[in-house]
C-alpha cells in the first residue's frame, strides 16, 4: 500500500537520507522546507516526492535525480532541483518505459552542454507551471516519447546552446509556454510538434516533422528567427513571426492569419498562403513554389525589394496587396508571377524583370523596367 512519510526535523518526520533508504514502491515523500543534499545523486522508481513550502524554491534538492530503468512513474511536486555540478538535473535513461511527471517545480542547469532535463527511452512526460533555468529540456535520439507542457517557461537564451532540442519519434505539445532560447529539432527527428498559444524565442525545425502552430509568436527580430527545412510539413495558424521566416529544402508550409516581418523561401520549399502579411520583405529563389490568396507585401526603406523573384522560383496570387513604400518588386532569371492584385500604394507597379512573358499582373497597370 502506499504510505506517506514525512521527512524533515521534527520527531514524527524522517531524516532525507533515511526517508532514500527506506523508499518503497507508490511512496509518498512529503518535504518540509529546507535544502536536501545528494551530492552523488539519487535514482527513483515508482515515487512521488512533494516539497511542502508555498513555493518550489522552499524546498530544495541540492543535487540531481534519476529515473530508476524499471521505474513506472515519477512524480515531483513544488520543488527546487539545483545541480550545483555539471550533471543532468533530472535523467530519464535508454531502458526506460516510464511516466514522469512535474508540477510547480523549478529545476536549475550549470549553462552548459549538459541537458538539465535529459529524457531518454520510452517515456510519457507532462510538465505543469515549471520552469527550466539556466539550462536545456533535451529528448534524444533513441527515445520514443510523448512530452507536454502547459504553462510552464524554459530560460536558456543561449548563442551556443538550443533551450529545447528533440531527437528521436514522438509528440511534442507546447501550450501556453515560453522558451527563451533556441527550439530544435535535427536530422533524425521524427515527430509531431504542436505549439498553442505559446512565446518562442528562436525555433529551426530539421528532419521529419509535422507541425501544427496556433495563436503563437516567434518573437526574436533576428534575420532568422523561424527556419524550417528538410521534409517538415507545417500549419502555422493566427501567429506572429516578429523576424525572418525561411523556408528551405523539401519543407511544404500552409500559412493563415499570420504576420511575417520578412520571408525567404528557397530550394524546392511549397508556400500555401492565405490571409496573411508579409511586413518588410519576401524573397522567393531557386524552385519554390507560393500558391498565394489575399496576401498583403509591404515593402521597407531598409530592403531593396519588397517582394523578389529569381532562378526559377514561381509564385501564383489572388486577390494581394501591393503597397511597395518606397521598395521594387524583382522578377528575376526563369522565374514566373501570375498574380491578380486587389489593391496597391502605386497606381501603375514598375517591375524589375528579365523575361516580360513570366509576369502576368491583372488589376493594375505594370510596366517593366530594365536592370
Amino acid at each position: 500500500m502506499p504510505r506517506l512519510i514525512k521527512v524533515g526535523s521534527a520527531a514524527d518526520e524522517l531524516e532525507w537520507n533515511v526517508a532514500l533508504r527506506q523508499l518503497q514502491a507508490d511512496d509518498v515523500l512529503l518535504l518540509e522546507p529546507g535544502f536536501y543534499e545528494l551530492p552523488q545523486g539519487a535514482t527513483l522508481a515508482d515515487v512521488t516526492v512533494k516539497g511542502m513550502g508555498s513555493g518550489p524554491e522552499d524546498t530544495t534538492i541540492l543535487g540531481y535525480l534519476g529515473v530508476a530503468e524499471e521505474s513506472r512513474f515519477v512524480t515531483l511536486e513544488n520543488l527546487c532541483i539545483n545541480t550545483n555540478t555539471d550533471n543532468n538535473s533530472l535523467y530519464v535513461p535508454f531502458n526506460a518505459n516510464t511516466y514522469l511527471t512535474l508540477r510547480n517545480c523549478i529545476i536549475k542547469g550549470a549553462g552548459t552542454d549538459t541537458a538539465t532535463v535529459a529524457l531518454n527511452g520510452k517515456v510519457t512526460a507532462e510538465f505543469y507551471s515549471s520552469r527550466i533555468i539556466n539550462g536545456s529540456l533535451s529528448v534524444f535520439s533513441n527515445a520514443d516519447f510523448r512530452l507536454e507542457m502547459n504553462d510552464s517557461i524554459i530560460d536558456y537564451p543561449s548563442s551556443e546552446y538550443c533551450a529545447v532540442a528533440i531527437e528521436g519519434k514522438g509528440t511534442a505539445i507546447i501550450n501556453n509556454s515560453e522558451i527563451h532560447g533556441s527550439t530544435n529539432t535535427f536530422s533524425d527527428t521524427n515527430i509531431e510538434l504542436d505549439i498553442n498559444n505559446s512565446i518562442l524565442d528562436v525555433m529551426v525545425l530539421r528532419g521529419q516533422v509535422w507541425l501544427n502552430m496556433l495563436n503563437s509568436r516567434v518573437i526574436s527580430e533576428d534575420d532568422i528567427c523561424v527556419l524550417i527545412g528538410d521534409k517538415c510539413w507545417n500549419n502555422i495558424l493566427n501567429c506572429e513571426i516578429e523576424g525572418g521566416f525561411q523556408l528551405e529544402k523539401e519543407s511544404r508550409t500552409i500559412l493563415q492569419n499570420t504576420h511575417v516581418n520578412r520571408l525567404i523561401a528557397c530550394d524546392q520549399a511549397r508556400l500555401t498562403a492565405t490571409n496573411s502579411f508579409f511586413l518588410t520583405h519576401a524573397d522567393f529563389q531557386d524552385q519554390a513554389q507560393a500558391d498565394l490568396t489575399r496576401i498583403s507585401f509591404n515593402g521597407d526603406p531598409e530592403f531593396e525589394y519588397f517582394l523578389a523573384l529569381n532562378k526559377q522560383a514561381q509564385v501564383r496570387g489572388r486577390n494581394l496587396i501591393l503597397n511597395s513604400n518606397g521598395s521594387e518588386l524583382s522578377v528575376q532569371d526563369d522565374a514566373v508571377f501570375n498574380a491578380s492584385v486587389y489593391a496597391s500604394d502605386r497606381e501603375q507597379l514598375e517591375i524589375l524583370c528579365d523575361k516580360v512573358p513570366n509576369v502576368k499582373i491583372y488589376g493594375i497597370k505594370w510596366t517593366a523596367k530594365e536592370n
